[in-house]
C-alpha cells in the first residue's frame, strides 16, 4: 500500500510503498502472496524472533502496532483527513483510504469536505496555534488539545454548509491539481508564498515561479472565501468582519491582529463551555453520526 509521512505531503513525495498483511493469517499470506511472505520471512522474522514483545514475536508478519481505531474509521470511507503533527503551516489534506500514514501524521475519520473547510479556516488555525505546543520554531498539533476540545459550528444542512463543503473541495483539488502539473511544486513552497502575499512582501524570482505554478493568488482567494463562510457559520458576521480578509488582518502582527486572535479564542472557549453543558443535558453534536452513533 502507499505510505506517506510529513515530508511526502509537504515537500516531495517518495512514492513509497509498504507491506501491510493485516487481516491475513500466516497460512493465507504464504498461499496468496508467496513473494511477500518470503520477503517478510527473510527480512522481518529474524528481528522479530529476538523481540521481548510477545505480540511482535508471535505475529511477526504484521505491523507491530496496527492501529485498530484508524483502520476502523478508514474502512467505511473512501478518503480521510490528515495533518502533519509538526509543521510551519497548518494544512489539512485528503488521503485515499488505502494510504498508510506515518505515525507523525494526525488523522481524522472524515471524508466530508465540510470538515476540511472548518479545520482549514483561520478560526481553527488560531485555536490550534494557541492550544498546541512547539518544537523549536514549528507549531505542533496535539490531537487532545487542538482537535478534541475544538467546537465546530452547529450548522444544519443548507446553502451555507454546502458552500463550505464546496470550498473545501476546491481547496483540496486546487493544491493537488497544481502539484500534479508541476512535480517540483511543494505545499510548503506554496504556503510560504501565500504568507508573503498576506504580509505584502515582495517575492523573489524563485517565489514568483512558485506563485505562478501554484496559482497562489487563486489559493489565497479560496482561503479568504472559506474564512468568510466559516465566520458566517459561527454567527460572527458582521462583528468580526473587516475591510480586509480575516487572514490578512491576522498576518499584520500588531496589536489589532492580537486583539482579533484573543476575541476568536474567547468566543471558542465560551462555545466549548456551551457544548459541554449541552452534552451534560444529553445533546451530543456528533461530527460523523453514522460512525459515532449508528443507532
Amino acid at each position: 500500500k502507499p505510505y506517506v509521512n510529513g515530508r511526502d505531503l509537504l515537500q516531495t513525495s517518495r512514492a513509497a510503498m509498504i507491506i501491510d498483511a493485516f487481516g491475513l493469517t500466516i497460512a493465507e499470506l504464504a498461499d496468496q502472496h508467496p513473494s511477500v511472505y518470503q520477503h517478510l520471512l527473510v527480512h522481518v522474522k529474524p528481528e522479530r524472533d529476538s523481540s521481548s514483545d510477545r505480540q511482535f514475536k508471535e505475529l511477526w508478519w504484521l505491523f507491530g502496532r496496527w492501529r485498530p481505531q484508524f483502520r476502523s474509521f478508514a474502512a467505511g470511507i473512501s478518503r480521510y483527513l490528515a495533518t502533519v503533527e509538526t509543521a510551519k503551516h497548518r494544512l489539512f489534506i485528503f488521503l485515499d483510504s488505502s494510504v498508510i500514514p506515518d505515525h507523525r501524521l494526525i488523522t481524522f475519520g472524515f471524508s466530508d469536505a465540510f470538515h476540511l473547510g472548518i479545520l482549514s479556516s483561520q478560526i481553527h488555525v488560531v485555536w490550534a496555534l494557541a492550544s498546541g505546543g512547539r518544537l523549536e520554531d514549528r507549531p505542533v498539533y496535539n490531537k487532545s488539545r487542538c482537535f478534541e476540545p475544538f467546537p465546530f459550528p452547529a450548522l444544519e444542512e443548507g446553502a451555507l454548509k454546502q458552500r463550505i463543503r464546496d470550498l473545501g473541495e476546491r481547496l483540496d483539488a486546487h493544491r493537488k491539481r497544481q502539484q500534479a502539473l508541476h512535480p517540483d511544486l511543494t505545499l510548503t513552497g506554496m504556503y510560504n508564498v501565500l504568507e508573503k502575499l498576506r504580509a505584502g512582501e515582495a517575492l523573489t524570482a524563485k517565489e514568483r515561479v512558485t506563485h505562478d505554478q501554484g496559482l497562489v493568488s487563486v489559493l489565497k482567494q479560496i482561503h479568504d472565501d472559506l474564512d468568510a463562510a466559516v465566520l458566517e457559520a459561527y454567527g460572527w458576521v458582521p462583528d468580526l468582519e473587516g475591510p480586509f480578509p480575516l487572514a490578512d488582518r491576522l498576518a499584520e502582527n500588531n496589536a489589532h491582529a492580537e486583539a482579533i486572535q484573543q476575541e476568536i479564542l474567547t468566543r471558542l472557549v465560551a462555545l466549548n463551555h456551551e457544548r459541554a453543558a449541552e452534552e451534560k443535558r444529553g445533546l451530543i453534536r456528533y461530527l460523523r453520526p453514522d460512525y459515532q452513533a449508528p443507532d
